[in-house]
């Protein structure tokens, strides 16, 4: 039996990934929408085009996707990522599925952005491991230090 998995994301799984979230996350959540982990998790599935939950010895670790920006007919992508310390047990295989899982969002949106705490240092080095530029200056969100990243298809 393998001790991890990738499964598109269902609400069922938001409340055991919300009551363990690394502490970074909750961090972010809370600098950037004032959100507790549930309420980050619900908004972020819900508004999402992609999801999905990676689950670790057959619990939910953490959860990441892909909602759409502005109109319809926009082609601007917010990629995010929330999750438990199970992430570290998994880390090595998720970053090799890490790019594929980049490249399913970046065919669905020509560029991909949000913004990412100044304080979350693993998660701006896995972005960057997927190919994405972290500008240098911090915008401030809700007082908070946040760098703009993004990432535009090939054409």
């Amino acid at each position: 039996m393998s001790v991890w998995r990738i499964i598109p994301a269902d609400a069922a799984h938001i409340a055991p990934i919300a009551a363990d979230m690394r502490e970074a996350d909750r961090r972010e959540v809370w600098a950037s929408h004032r959100h507790n982990p549930e309420e980050a998790l619900e908004h972020a599935l819900q508004g999402s085009e992609l999801a999905w939950t990676c689950f670790v010895h057959g619990q939910p670790a953490f959860m990441w996707g892909v909602a759409r920006q502005g109109s319809l007919i926009s082609r601007t992508g917010a990629p995010w990522l929330l999750g438990t310390e199970g992430l570290y047990a998994v880390r090595r295989e998720f970053l090799k599925q890490s790019r594929f899982y980049v490249g399913m969002m970046q065919s669905r949106f020509s560029r991909l952005e949000n913004y990412v705490h100044a304080k979350n240092a693993l998660s701006m080095r896995w972005l960057k491991w997927c190919g994405f530029t972290v500008e240098n200056g911090a915008t401030l969100i809700n007082g908070e230090p946040f760098y703009l990243f993004w990432r535009n298809a090939h054409v």
